[in-house]
């Protein structure tokens, strides 16, 4: 249904098996609990950095529960919820991957309950239940109404939130799944979502989006052009890394497009 990285921003990675993460040997301190979390949230590249992170989150949260503390409870829950999710993008076991969406929902909805105001929430949560939907496959169809209100909601708050990740999440959502009666598929919608995102923000990430959502809509040529973009695109602010972190994903695409021809 939907390419669930592109949705967050996040990059891709092979999924690695699960590490044992204990919160034994954690600070009991919120602050330097908080700490623990942002250094591997920021530094993440295994699952075991996110599960560390969201070790220490949750023990942040069970101790905001006793304290009192300056920490933004919302924001525990919002980056717990976002740990989880990347975590069960990692993982190969098909139970451990709902077990860690389970999980990462739970903490969605608790910051959208904390702070109804922030767009934190309503976007992991249209995110995670996105990807539950997908892994549910046409059981999950049932679910995409309550995505697309999480995600319009999140782009009503903060359109520009991760460089456009709420448009990204409603363009792939239309783009990818079947149009009406069955669901909520629109290829227009798509790519006026898509091109709003490309507005906010000319990343290598948006570029594939819209990339993606020119070929479903069979537009091949104007889909070479933004992959090609990707591809040669100088190694210079935000392309230098990001542009080579999705280089592989718009090849794979531009192979896509050969096998219609």
């Amino acid at each position: 249904m939907v390419s669930a990285l592109l949705w967050t921003g996040c990059w891709g990675s092979s999924p690695v098996p699960r590490t044992t993460t204990s919160a034994d040997d954690l600070p009991s301190d919120i602050t330097q609990l908080m700490a623990v979390a942002e250094q591997r949230l920021s530094a993440a590249s295994s699952a075991g950095d996110f599960e560390r992170a969201a070790a220490a989150l949750d023990k942040a949260r069970e101790l905001l529960g006793e304290t009192i503390s300056d920490v933004d409870l919302m924001e525990v829950h919002w980056k717990l919820a976002y740990a989880c999710f990347m975590v069960s993008e990692l993982h190969r076991d098909a139970s451990a991957q709902r077990a860690w969406l389970n999980e990462g929902r739970d903490a969605a909805v608790a910051a959208v309950r904390e702070r109804p105001d922030r767009v934190e929430g309503y976007y992991y949560l249209a995110v995670i239940d996105g990807r539950r939907a997908e892994s549910a496959g046409l059981t999950g169809l049932g679910m995409v109404k309550e995505v697309q209100a999480n995600g319009l909601k999140a782009a009503e708050l903060a359109p520009g939130f991760l460089d456009g990740g709420p448009l990204r999440l409603l363009a792939m959502l239309h783009a990818k799944t079947p149009p009406w009666p069955t669901s909520i598929g629109d290829i227009d919608l798509a790519l006026e979502y898509a091109q709003q995102a490309l507005q906010i923000a000319d990343t290598p990430m948006n570029n594939l989006v819209y990339a993606e959502v020119l070929i479903e809509a069979e537009e091949y040529s104007k889909a070479k052009k933004r992959l090609r973009r990707v591809l040669s695109a100088p190694k210079i602010g935000t392309w230098a890394q990001e542009g080579e972190r999705w280089r592989p994903h718009a090849r794979q695409l531009l192979k896509r497009i050969e096998s219609h021809r």
